[in-house]
């Protein structure tokens, strides 16, 4: 999860650089199949969903794994059973179309998305209904480290209603400074290398545009201290801290929370709280880089609490059950509450994504 290769040992890389060849070929004969929905990607389910099962396995072969490892410093340290059940925990990459399959439109979006689970996948496809009624709409989920054939059909099934421009809508990315973003767009061909495996390019005669992330936008300030303010019971007395994913790379994180504090600074001017800060966990760094925040973290709460303050941990996530439970076990055994609602639940999300994409489709 890192576009920073590190030093390493020349006969590891000649091993990395035949495997991701290795990878890549088999990926790019997987997705002949995968094209045009044939194949293993599935039929669209009643209520839109090209997804056999959110139960994933893996049990991957040396050489995906080696190309795994070359890309990813966190997984340089795991077992092939922990690689494996790694992967298998981030969940399934799959479509989940929004619209009404029988609305036709020029401009179709296709929503990029981390993905969760069922549950939280369930909320943010409900979310995101208003966008569908307006025109083609699907949602991709998952990292596609591995696949992008999820996104492909996502795509087909667009360009089948109409789509010759497609705006692709960051769902959940905080900044430009992050690898799936990296990966989203050397998927979609749009300029960079893939940061996981050289999965095959999405093909399609369309025009793709990007939206930004959500970044500094002030609905996202919005949305943070109304979820605080939902928590919230003594404000001059209250130390808040926003706690972010955030990217792996130290070269990515530095100028992440550059952008992401004009959030503490919008929230600091209302002159309500007695203090406001950021952290990203940095949630899948190599564990020294991770257990450093958490220590930063941990040590803010436990000073706060010996002044008598009382503190406030408030998510700056999209959806509701991913980043929240790591924070829930990092922070186990001190004092404070936790404003943990995804930003998505709140209607100000919707409106942040729709002007987006209203500005990237002015702007064509």
């Amino acid at each position: 999860m890192t576009t920073r290769a590190q030093a390493g040992f020349r006969a590891a890389t000649i091993i990395a650089l035949w495997s991701l060849a290795a990878v890549s070929t088999v990926a790019q004969e997987q997705e002949q199949d995968h094209h045009h929905h044939d194949g293993d990607v599935p039929e669209m389910s009643d209520d839109g969903k090209r997804l056999a099962s959110y139960q994933v396995r893996h049990d991957m072969d040396e050489a995906t794994m080696a190309a795994l490892r070359d890309k990813i410093p966190l997984y340089r340290g795991m077992t092939d059973r922990e690689l494996n059940m790694n992967m298998s925990a981030m969940g399934p990459n799959y479509e989940w179309y929004v619209s009404d399959t029988a609305l036709q439109g020029d401009i179709g979006v296709l929503i990029l998305s981390h993905g969760v689970g069922e549950n939280s996948d369930r909320m943010l496809h409900e979310t995101f209904q208003p966008l569908g009624e307006n025109q083609p709409t699907a949602i991709g989920f998952g990292m596609a480290m591995m696949t992008s054939a999820h996104l492909q059909s996502a795509v087909d099934d667009l360009v089948e209603r109409g789509a010759t421009t497609i705006v692709l809508a960051q769902n959940g990315t905080a900044t430009e400074y992050n690898s799936l973003t990296r990966q989203w767009r050397y998927i979609f061909d749009l300029g960079e290398e893939a940061t996981y495996l050289e999965v095959p390019v999405v093909q399609s005669d369309v025009h793709f545009v990007m939206t930004p992330p959500f970044g500094d936008h002030p609905l996202i300030s919005d949305i943070l201290y109304d979820h605080i303010k939902d928590v919230s019971k003594n404000p001059g007395n209250e130390f808040v801290i926003i706690v972010g994913h955030g990217p792996e790379d130290t070269e990515d994180n530095v100028p992440d929370l550059e952008i992401l504090s004009a959030h503490v600074e919008r929230i600091k001017a209302k002159n309500e709280f007695a203090d406001v800060r950021i952290i990203n966990l940095q949630d899948d760094a190599i564990p020294p880089i991770r257990k450093s925040n958490v220590k930063k973290l941990r040590r803010w709460i436990k000073k706060a609490d010996d002044k008598g303050q009382d503190v406030i941990v408030v998510a700056i996530a999209a959806a509701s059950h991913g980043v929240q439970t790591h924070i829930r076990t990092d922070l186990r055994g001190l004092n404070y509450t936790f404003a943990d609602k995804g930003m998505a639940e709140h209607p100000k999300y919707l409106e942040w994504l729709v002007s987006v994409i209203d500005e990237t489709i002015a702007a064509l």
